[in-house]
C-alpha cells in the first residue's frame, strides 16, 4: 500500500516570492515536505529573470521544499516532474487535456496555464535541498490578462463548463500527491527516471517532434525537438542533422514563446 507523504503547509496572504520563502526555510532547517502557499506574490519570479504575474488571488501559487534522496544529475527532472504532476492533477480533477512544453510550461490549447521554477543547493556533490515553485492560473486576473499576454496565457476556468467550481485545496492536494509520486520515481534511480521521462515526452506534444526555435546564451537557431535525455535535457537536431543537447534556453514553437512570464534561471544542480 502506498503511504501518503506528509506535507506541512505554511499559508500567507502575501509574500514577494514563495520560492524565496521556501529557500529561507530550507536554509533554516525546515523539514522535507514544507509547502509555502500565498494568495498573492509581489515579486514572483520566472526563468531567466522574468517576473511572474501573480499579484492577485486568481491562481494557485505555492513552493515545495524537498530534501531529495537522488543523485544531482537527475535534478533536471525536478521542474519536469512538477509539470507532469500538475498535468496529472488537472486531468484527474477536470478531464481537461493539457500539454507540456519543455522545460517547465503546462499548456491548454497552446496557451500557458502554469509555469514551474526549480532551484536547488548541493553540498559535497549531494543535493542538500530543492525548492519547486508552481504557479497555476485558475482564473483570468481582474480586468483580464495584459494585451501582450492575451494570445499566450490562459486560465483553467476558461476551459471548464459553465458553473464549474475550482476547489483550490483539492487541486493543491492532488498536485502534491502527484509530485510525491514523481519524486519517488526519481529516487528509484535510472529506472524510475526513465519512466518519468517517457511520461513527460508523451505529454510534450507541443515540443517533441516539432520544429522549434532555440534561444540560448550562445545564439538563436532552429531545430527539430527529438527527445529528452537521461538527465532531463532536450535533444534537438539542427538542419545539418547534428544532435544538440539543450539544458538552459528558451524554446518557442509556431505560436511563439509561451507564458504569463516564465519563471528566473534554475540554480544548477549538476
Amino acid at each position: 500500500m502506498k503511504v501518503k507523504p506528509s506535507f506541512s503547509i505554511v499559508r500567507v496572504d502575501e509574500t514577494d516570492s514563495t520560492n524565496r520563502m521556501a529557500r529561507a526555510l530550507a536554509n533554516g532547517g525546515a523539514s522535507d515536505g514544507t509547502v509555502v502557499v500565498a494568495k498573492r506574490q509581489t515579486a514572483g519570479r520566472g526563468r531567466r529573470g522574468r517576473s511572474w504575474s501573480s499579484r492577485g488571488d486568481f491562481g494557485l501559487w505555492f513552493s515545495v521544499l524537498l530534501r531529495p534522496q537522488f543523485e544531482p544529475n537527475l535534478g533536471g527532472f525536478l521542474a519536469i516532474g512538477a509539470a507532469v504532476a500538475v498535468a496529472r492533477a488537472i486531468d484527474k480533477l477536470t478531464g481537461v487535456r493539457v500539454d507540456l512544453k519543455w522545460p517547465n510550461d503546462v499548456l491548454i490549447g497552446g496557451r500557458k496555464i502554469c509555469g514551474v521554477l526549480a532551484e536547488a543547493s548541493t553540498v559535497c556533490g549531494r543535493l542538500e535541498w530543492a525548492v519547486v515553485g508552481v504557479g497555476i492560473n485558475l482564473f483570468p486576473p481582474e480586468g483580464g490578462f495584459p494585451p501582450e499576454l492575451t494570445p499566450v496565457a490562459t486560465s483553467l476556468s476558461e476551459h471548464l463548463g459553465a458553473g464549474a467550481v475550482i476547489d483550490r485545496e483539492r487541486l493543491l492536494e492532488a498536485v502534491l500527491d502527484e509530485l510525491a509520486d514523481c519524486r519517488a520515481l526519481l529516487e528509484r534511480g535510472a529506472c524510475g527516471a526513465q519512466a518519468l521521462r517517457d511520461e513527460a515526452e508523451a505529454l510534450m506534444r507541443a515540443t517533441i517532434g516539432r520544429r522549434i526555435t532555440v534561444k540560448a546564451a550562445t545564439g538563436q537557431y532552429e531545430a527539430v525537438a527529438a527527445r529528452l535525455d537521461e538527465e532531463g535535457g532536450l535533444v534537438v537536431v539542427d538542419d545539418s542533422g547534428e544532435p544538440i543537447r539543450v539544458t538552459s534556453a528558451d524554446v518557442s514553437i509556431g505560436y511563439g514563446s509561451v507564458g504569463t512570464a516564465e519563471p528566473a534561471e534554475e540554480v544548477p544542480v549538476r
